[in-house]
This record gives structure tokens, sequence and C-alpha cells, in this order.
């Protein structure tokens, strides 16, 4: 360090800033980390889970495999909520209702994907790791062709998150409603359940950050690591109060957008109820929000400039990471969701096949232009995009780039997505969709473990790249696995025993594989 200093001091150029080196860490992987009370704490958590998850998965096996009708209904339906090998089928089950919005798995996925490999690429450009990283960003370099304007312009894949979520949202909640009316019970159990939904496996990971992450931090970058480590020591309370994005982001940074959708969702009510009962004024009120929401980030853009620290898609701190700022992809989801209650008798659109297909590449085009359409202003470009055109861009980009989205989704359901809505409906998307949520709480710290065990610099490369990426997926998608099977799902489960007890739900029902079994083996005599 201080030879680097030293050469550093005899390099500096007068006049410029001057630049210094120091310790990040230097933890190694043969390092002893002494156990705190807290990672004491955790570990006798996880092997009280593990005993729970093991026995109850040993009784579940028991009753599947060796004497069905041992236990009664509902001792089994108590324990096989906490089952692995019970939660591992309904994970992997790919039946679904005739109601399911099917293609939203796909882009719920796929947009995971998008946001995972926008981010291998921000922590895989950083030095030390490229040995050729000043001809990468060159004029000419990689970063210069059109087709990366996918990674560094992929921040609407996050709006496609507030979309789809406030599409499910606002479509069950306005079938709920038509059922019950809307009562205090409904309303309360509204916000129970979503906060233990989202926070239960969330603080689990936040926990497993604030204990046992630091004996993963080794390697040259394994700092990033320790700073994880400290940071939700520090700010884990801001997290599952979901007030990061205002407070602190040093905790899963990435999370930011668990705040800003759990802020959305509170208000949410306030425009469905307003739709489902008073349908004027709820279309009136919903316009005056979209016409605020987007000239929040037009002013922003405005009175900024073209300062350091804008983008294309906003001042990070003002309105990237601001409910202010993202409103209008949520926003549109309400009210796409409101279309699709409204509609759900007509099964299908009256679309003739041309007008179809005009409408589907105008979605295309308009799709592509808030993705693309900024290229020759790539960050290697030189090129310095006109005030008016900053404006324009932050005040429409995610409102054309929602109804985009929103057009594939209404046209899938409608059965007017031909072989689009093939893909997307894939039954493989079932499962992968069910973990993206966990995918996006713990892909960052699998991507900074990944870059913080390499110890060599490598020179960049889209096949380099595509495997990086390709491998971080799949530790991701597998970390994922495990983490819903062992937390996410018998926490669920554990929420549905609780308001059992409490008299605001049902007991879980036991299933049994008599009757399918029966079935099988008849079908197999005959």
């Amino acid at each position: 360090m201080n030879g680097m200093n030293t050469f550093l001091a005899e390099t500096h150029i007068p006049g410029t800033e001057t630049l210094f080196s120091f310790t990040q860490g230097c933890q190694t992987e043969d390092d002893y980390v002494e156990l705190t009370t807290g990672d004491w704490i955790m570990i006798a958590f996880l092997l009280a889970m593990g005993l729970l998850i093991s026995v109850s998965t040993l009784i579940d096996l028991y009753q599947r495999f060796l004497n069905k009708t041992m236990f009664a209904d509902k001792f089994l339906g108590i324990v096989q909520g906490f089952s692995a090998y019970h939660n591992i089928r309904k994970l992997f089950d790919t039946r679904v209702s005739s109601e399911s919005f099917r293609c939203i798995n796909g882009i719920r996925f796929i947009s995971m994907t998008w946001v995972l490999m926008g981010h291998t690429f921000m922590l895989f450009i950083g030095p030390p790791f490229l040995k050729n990283l000043f001809p990468m960003f060159s004029p000419n370099g990689p970063v210069s062709t059109v087709a990366m304007a996918v990674i560094w312009n992929a921040m609407d894949s996050v709006d496609t998150f507030f979309l789809i979520g406030s599409i499910l949202l606002s479509y069950l909640t306005l079938n709920q409603l038509e059922k019950s009316g809307g009562g205090a019970k409904m309303w309360l159990m509204f916000y129970v359940h979503r906060y233990i939904r989202l926070t239960g496996v969330y603080l689990v990971i936040i926990l497993l950050h604030m204990t046992l992450l630091k004996y993963l931090a080794y390697g040259p970058q394994g700092f990033e690591l320790s700073q994880q480590f400290k940071a939700c020591q520090e700010n884990w309370l801001v997290n599952i109060l979901y007030v990061n994005n205002y407070v602190s982001m040093d905790c899963l940074g990435q999370t930011w957008y668990m705040a800003v959708d759990m802020q959305f969702f509170i208000i949410s009510p306030l425009i469905i109820y307003s739709l489902w009962k008073y349908p004027k004024c709820g279309r009136i009120f919903s316009g005056v929000l979209m016409i605020l929401s987007t000239s929040y980030p037009m002013i922003k853009a405005y009175t900024w400039g073209l300062k350091p620290g804008w983008d294309w898609d906003g001042n990070f701190n003002d309105v990237y990471i601001k409910p202010e700022g993202r409103f209008q992809p949520y926003l549109f989801g309400l009210l796409v969701g409101y279309y699709l209650h409204q509609t759900k008798s007509q099964k299908t659109l009256r679309l003739s096949i041309p007008v179809n297909t005009v409408i589907w590449i105008i979605a295309g085009l308009l799709g592509s232009l808030c993705i693309y359409g900024i290229a020759p202003y790539s960050p290697v470009s030189g090129n310095v995009p006109s005030l008016a055109e900053v404006v324009i861009y932050n005040g429409f980009n995610r409102l054309a780039w929602s109804c985009a989205v929103s057009w594939v989704i209404i046209a899938c359901i409608k059965k007017k997505g031909g072989p689009i809505n093939e893909m997307l409906s894939w039954s493989g998307f079932i499962p992968l969709a069910r973990i993206s949520y966990v995918m996006y709480l713990i892909h960052m710290t699998v991507l900074i473990w990944h870059n913080s065990v390499l110890r060599d610099g490598i020179s960049y490369s889209t096949e380099i790249f595509i495997f990086f990426v390709l491998t971080n997926v799949i530790l991701t998608a597998a970390l994922s696995v495990v983490l819903v099977i062992t937390f996410e799902m018998p926490i669920l489960h554990l929420e549905k025993l609780v308001f059992a007890l409490l008299g605001v739900g049902a007991m879980p029902k036991a299933k049994r594989y008599i009757k399918a079994e029966s079935t099988k083996n008849t079908k197999h005599d005959s």
C-alpha cells in the first residue's frame, strides 16, 4: 500500500485530484473468525428449523409411502407445511387454475434475469477484474454498440415488476371486494398478510447477512461482503420498516424496490376502492395521479438540467428510488387490473388479425424505443442530449414502457398473444416465477461473492460475460430454491396456523395421495 501511494504521489499531475490507496480488507479463506453471540443464536435458529423440517418431512414421507391412514388429517395438515417433500412438490407443481394469468410468470422471470444481467455487468466492469477496461469503454468498444443499450439502460426491468405486481393486486383485490364487500377484517388482513408474506424470508436473509455472511467475506474483493455484513447490523430495522429508500440503502441496496413497492401498496386501496365503489370518480382520481406522477420527473429533470448526477432514468436519490418518481407503472398496473376485472367475462378481444398485428407492432416499437431509442447517447458516445430530450424521456419513458408491456399481458390473457403467449405461458416458468422474489433479495450477494473470490484479472468478451450471467442465474436460482423450501414456505404456513388459531382463517388441509393413486391404478388395470 505504501509503495502504491508513493507511486501515485510521484506520478501526480498538478491541478488534478490527488489519489490514495488504502486497505479495504485483508481476510483470507483460512482466517479464523470468532463466533459471536448473534452467530450462535442464528446457528441455533437454523438448527431448529432444520430439525422441524426434517421431522415433518419424515412424517410426510411415512404417510405418503408406508401408512397413508396413520395420521389424522388435522395433524398432517399442520406438519405438511414444514415438510421439504411437500413443499418441493408444491413449488414445482405446474398445475394452475384456468383464471391464472400464466403469461405473467414468464414476464416476471425474464425481468428477474434482466435485472441480474444488468447488475452482473455493473459489478463485472469494475477494477481490478478487467484488463481491457479502457478499450471496452472506448467510443468503438463493446459498450458503444446499440445492442448494449439493453444492459446500461436496463432500468425498465424494475418498472415491469411494479406493473405486474399492481395488475395482480388490483385484479385480486377487486375480486375480493366483489365477494366480501370490503369490511374492516378484509382490509386488516390485506395489510397484515402482505407484510408477513414479504418480510418473513426477507428478515431471515437480513439476519444471515448480519451474522454468518462474514464467513464468506474472503478473496481479493471480500471486503464488499464485509461491508454488507456491517451495514445490515447497523440498518436492518429501516429495511423491515420499508423506509430504507429514505434513510439508508447500505443493507441489501437493491431492496429500495421493496420499500417503494410497499409504500405504493399502502396507498393502493385508495385507488382500488374508488375504482370499485365510484368508478367515474376513481377514473378521474387515477387520471389526476397519472398527470402528477408524469409531471414530477419532468420537473425534476428540467430543474437539474444536465448536471452531474442526472441520468436518463433520473437522479438516483430524488427520482429513481423514490415513490413519487416511480409511480407511473404501478398506477398503470392498477388500471390494467381494473380493466381485466371489468372484462373478465370477455374471454377474447374482438380484433381482426390485421388490427391485432398492427397493435403488436406498435407495442414492440414502443418498447424498443424505450430501451434502444437513447442508444446514440450511450455512456461512451460523447454525445450530449438536449434538455428537452431529457425532460421528455424522463416524463414518458416509464409510461410508454408500461403501455407496451400491458398490451402483451392483455393480449395474452385475451387470446391474442399467439406464439408469444405460448412462450410466456410455458409451464416451466411457474416455479421460476415463484422463486423470483427470493432471487431478487439475494442476487446481489451472490454476484458480490462470485466477484470476491476471483483471483486473477480477465479480459472482457461477450462470451465471458454470457458465461458469468448464466453462472450467476443458476447459482442464484439454486440458492433461492433452498431458501424458499426452508424459510419462505414454512413461514407462510406458520402464518396460516396462527390465523387459524386466532379464528380468522381455516386450518391447512392435509394432502392425501390415496385418491390420485387409486385413479392411476384403475387406469393401469384397465
